[in-house]
């Protein structure tokens, strides 16, 4: 099991460089949400459907979270690139005896309130236009049982949108999502399916 080793240094060229390749490639990203910070750490979960998604979302956690960024790929994809471990990649092997250790460290990561700790449910690359997001449950229901403390849950969802332009726009949607000692894996991917959906009818909208 990989550990995140962040580095300053790193981490600040990594904010720069995430900022130069989302301007190129996109136009305006669009914020809508509503995040009250209650000085906990936070978990958030979100849409995976493009090589894009991380970038996006170190943006979101600079613009509104301000955190430790955190964020969990699997341990054969990390071994490529090791150097994103210092911008706070660890690792997960599914199906082998350390994804236990990585449970354990996604707990872990939880605990510190400067920390952000990203991942994504569904478990790989889907669709952008899916509607119905079905969570692989394993990391999830761990971390509502297991868990320490008390954490922010935060939802994500991002879209892109063309019109007339010649760059689409991302529309950056994030909402907080209460939970409790008895808030169910199942109750959470309910709850994401409800959000997702009324970000889609509000992209639709515009």
């Amino acid at each position: 099991m990989i550990r995140a080793k962040h580095s300053t240094f790193v981490v600040k060229f990594s904010n720069y460089y995430t900022k130069i390749l989302v301007g190129f490639f996109f136009g305006k990203l669009k914020y809508t949400g509503h995040f009250e910070d209650k000085g906990l750490p936070i978990l958030m979960i979100g849409n995976h459907f493009s090589f894009y998604d991380g970038f996006i979302q170190i943006l979101l956690n600079l613009k509104v979270f301000k955190r430790r960024f955190n964020f969990m790929m699997l341990e054969k994809e990390l071994r490529k690139n090791m150097l994103l471990t210092k911008i706070g990649a660890c690792s997960i092997a599914k199906g082998k005896r350390s994804s236990l250790e990585s449970l354990k460290y996604a707990v872990e990561l939880l605990q510190d309130k400067e920390n952000l700790f990203l991942f994504f449910p569904q478990g790989k690359i889907k669709s952008i236009y899916t509607r119905e997001f079905i969570f692989e449950k394993g990391l999830l229901s761990y971390l509502l049982e297991n868990a320490k403390n008390d954490f922010q849950l935060v939802f994500n969802i991002n879209l892109i949108h063309y019109g007339t332009n010649l760059k689409p726009d991302i529309h950056v949607y994030y909402e907080t999502e209460h939970i409790n000692a008895d808030t169910t894996a199942e109750d959470v991917e309910s709850a994401f399916n409800r959000f997702a959906k009324a970000c889609f009818t509000n992209l639709g909208a515009t």
